[in-house]
Parts: C-alpha cells; sequence; structure tokens
C-alpha cells in the first residue's frame, strides 16, 4: 500500500463541465476525481510510452488499484461562472455538415460554457492538496509492469481542459495508517462511504463518475453512465470561505487512512 499528498497550484481555477445539461453546461466546483487520475495516466503514459489505447487501460488499472481519494482547499474557494465562448459548430443541419465555407456565420456558435475561478484567499496563488491511497505499487498493462512513482504526480500540468494548468508544488509519498471508527477529516469524501456525524463550515455536494469504478468500452462508457446516473458516487466537498476557516468533519467510517493529522476516507484493500 502507497500514499501520496500532492499540493497543486492553479493559474486561474479550471474547466471541467457537468456534462449533459444542453451546450451550456456549468463547471464543477472542483476538478472531479477521475479528471485527477486522468492527469495521473497521462504522466504515466508519457514517461512509459503508451499509446492512446494503452493510456485508458492506465487510467482503468489506476482506478482498480486506488483506495482512497480526496482533496481539500488550503487558501482558496471556487467562484463558478458562464461566458459566452466562440467555437465550432459540428452539426448536419439539413442535410449539410458544418462546419462548411458555403456558411460560415452558420460554422460558428457562441454558447455559455461553464468555468471555475479558485479565488485566493491570502493573496497567493490558489492551491488544492490531493490525498490518494493505493492498493499497490505498481500495475499490469498488456503484461508489462508498470511501478507508481512519485515522479508521475509532479509531471501532472493540468487539471481540466487545455486550459486548466497546474504546477504540482509538494509530493508526498508514505505508507498511511488504516484505521475505522469515528474519525475527523478535512477533506472530500463519498457520502455512501462514511457516516456524517457532524460538520463544521460550510460543505457541498457534487456528483461525480464513481473513481473506483472506470472502464471504457461500448457498455462501460463513463459518460453514458453518468447521463444515466450509473456508476456515480455523491461527494462531500469542503469549502473555506473569507474567514479562512477550515470546515471539518466528524465521520465513521470502516475504513480510513492517515498520514499524521490529513485524513481520508476509502474503501478496503
Amino acid at each position: 500500500m502507497k500514499g501520496f499528498i500532492i499540493d497543486t497550484e492553479f493559474v486561474w481555477g479550471f474547466q471541467a463541465r457537468v456534462i449533459g445539461l444542453s451546450k451550456t453546461p456549468p463547471s464543477f466546483y472542483y476538478p472531479p476525481p477521475s479528471t485527477f487520475l486522468g492527469a495521473l495516466a497521462e504522466s504515466i503514459s508519457r514517461r512509459e510510452n503508451l499509446g492512446e489505447k494503452e493510456g485508458l487501460k492506465a487510467l482503468e488499472k489506476l482506478s482498480e488499484n486506488l483506495l482512497a481519494i480526496g482533496l481539500r482547499p488550503l487558501n482558496c474557494m471556487p467562484l463558478k461562472f458562464e461566458d459566452i465562448n466562440r467555437i465550432v459548430a459540428i452539426k448536419i443541419t439539413q442535410q449539410i455538415l458544418y462546419p462548411t465555407p458555403e456558411d460560415i456565420t452558420g460554422s460558428f456558435d457562441s454558447p455559455a460554457r461553464g468555468k471555475t475561478i479558485l479565488v485566493s484567499l491570502d493573496g497567493n496563488p490558489p492551491i488544492i492538496r490531493w490525498f490518494l491511497v493505493f492498493k499497490d505499487e505498481y500495475t499490469v498493462i498488456d503484461k508489462r509492469r508498470i511501478e507508481l512513482q512519485k515522479n508521475d504526480f509532479w509531471k501532472v500540468h493540468r487539471l481540466g481542459s487545455k486550459e486548466s494548468r497546474v504546477s504540482v508544488m509538494n509530493v508526498i509519498e508514505f505508507v498511511p495508517q488504516t484505521v475505522s471508527g469515528r474519525q475527523e477529516t478535512y477533506y472530500s469524501f463519498p457520502l455512501d462511504m462514511a457516516k456524517l456525524v457532524y460538520k463544521q463550515g460550510r460543505w457541498e455536494n457534487e456528483t461525480y463518475i464513481n473513481p473506483f469504478y472506470l472502464r471504457y468500452s461500448e457498455t462501460e462508457n463513463p459518460l453514458k453512465n453518468y447521463l444515466l446516473q450509473k456508476n456515480v458516487k455523491v461527494f462531500f466537498l469542503p469549502m473555506l470561505d473569507i474567514r479562512r476557516e477550515n470546515p471539518s468533519c466528524i465521520i465513521e467510517a470502516k475504513t480510513v487512512y492517515k498520514y499524521n493529522e490529513e485524513v481520508v476516507v476509502g474503501r478496503a484493500g
């Protein structure tokens, strides 16, 4: 078993939109867990020279290996908004495939698209801390043994769209302690994996694709499952306010992972 704590510094915020809400979808409060796993899979794929299909397998293997994932803001609060963006319209209208030079005006659209600004509360760049625990220190992809390395987290460079740039500020690798029962946590957690006893500060709910079971096939497409609300998990998310008081929860869970005073809810290994 191996744990990692990662501090990611954002340039402005990120763009990771809720699917299935027409062409003007809102953004999430925070990058979904699957977004972070995708960024990690990209880093591993570059190191191991994996192709597109193998890269998807890397993401699936990371999901299988994942025991816990949670985040907490260190100095920022999310502000969701939508602004007008000019985009290329890919569509078929009156049997005409767009974009087409015969109709320049109809080849573009300007919908409002969701983004999330991470507003700094101390004048420094916004930072979100992640806590991940994996069952094994390696994974096997097409009979290739691939080690999970600390350097893979250092090379994460975006969380969301290509404009959602981040810099990794710190990575801690450790062996977490496994406990159960009543604990206090500052990290986000799935509501179906813990019983909420008491909360302090502001917390919000958000529905994500289940990060512990990611599959890519015609029958197991995560986007299709999200639209049908299959294989999803509701996460409880901490929200800092202008007072910068850390939101906390007292929870009871069967499996909790600890590193010093950091606590994240997870599943049994």
